[in-house]
């Protein structure tokens, strides 16, 4: 139903100085965008997109507005939880889960479940008190047959995924990350989706390389990431995404050390910290310093 855009439509023709005339010529009847705009009929959305054409607007750029210039409410609740982990605010996280369970018992809609479930693992990560068992292998398997099952993952999915990746197995990342790149695909040009996709795939190495506690066992992922990393170079990340080729240049130097190329490794990941060095961001310089440290 897009007849609650209506309103927000006619905001944006005015503040353009388009009239109902000029706007409809050519798409649709004066007394039929009228309608619309007052919120009396539906609009079916090649209409609408013809009409956003017409103002030199995208969709997105049309829901911000819609929104009152906030994130909608999908966005918004990913970037609320992640700033809660960021901050490590638990009771925060714990607010949020509740309200997610709720909505799931009063709506009944599995997608809420999950959304529960990614705070809770947020919070195993930054609550020290917090008891292991509260995940429960059941909600896992939910997780998993409904990202399997689901034929083009869009942004939803995918940040979905990359909150609750840590839960699973490894062979279980393994497929869903390939999975989640080749089901994502078409919607790879869209910033949005390219950005949760190329985070899916950070996190899928970062994961297949484990902790520094085990960069001297045997490395038996080699094949997969070595799959993943060419995932991330077809993305082809732009030349303006600094801190993403840091991290890959991190990785690969991380990666070499692992299998045993440790001089190759080291000045890789080198290089990295003196690239943030140069741009001033001596934290983050410092935070790898340290990984180096750990993993030599």
């Amino acid at each position: 139903m897009l007849v609650e855009y209506g309103k927000t439509l006619r905001m944006i023709r005015q503040q353009k100085g388009i009239t109902l005339k000029k706007l409809a010529d050519d798409i649709c009847s004066v007394s039929f965008l009228s309608k619309f705009e007052r919120g009396d009929s539906d609009i079916t959305l090649s209409l609408m997109t013809k009409l956003l054409e017409k103002l030199m607007m995208n969709f997105d750029e049309f829901l911000f507005i819609h929104h009152d210039y906030q994130p909608d409410q999908l966005e918004q609740f990913f970037k609320t939880a992640g700033t809660a982990y960021f901050n490590r605010d638990v009771d925060q996280l714990k607010l949020l889960k509740n309200t997610e369970l709720n909505k799931w018992k009063q709506y009944g809609v599995e997608t809420y479940h999950f959304n529960a479930l990614l705070l809770e693992v947020y919070e195993s990560i930054v609550d020290s008190n917090y008891k292991v068992e509260g995940i429960k292998e059941y909600d896992i398997s939910l997780l998993s047959d409904y990202l399997f099952r689901v034929e083009v993952w869009g942004y939803y999915e995918l940040s979905l995924y990359n909150g609750t990746l840590l839960l699973l197995e490894p062979d279980m990342v393994i497929m869903l990350s390939r999975t989640a790149y080749e089901k994502s695909a078409r919607f790879q040009e869209f910033k949005k989706v390219n950005e949760a996709i190329t985070a899916v795939l950070f996190n899928t190495i970062i994961f297949l390389l484990g902790s520094v506690n085990r960069f001297h066992e045997e490395f038996t992922y080699q094949k997969e990431f070595m799959e993943f990393i060419s995932y991330l170079e077809k993305i082809a990340l732009p030349e303006s995404n600094l801190i993403e080729r840091k991290h890959l240049l991190e990785l690969k130097g991380a990666y070499d050390i692992r299998i045993g190329n440790k001089e190759e490794g080291i000045a890789k990941i080198k290089k990295a910290i003196q690239l943030l060095n140069d741009l001033n961001s001596t934290k983050l310089a410092n935070n790898i310093e340290q990984y180096l440290l750990q993993i030599i």
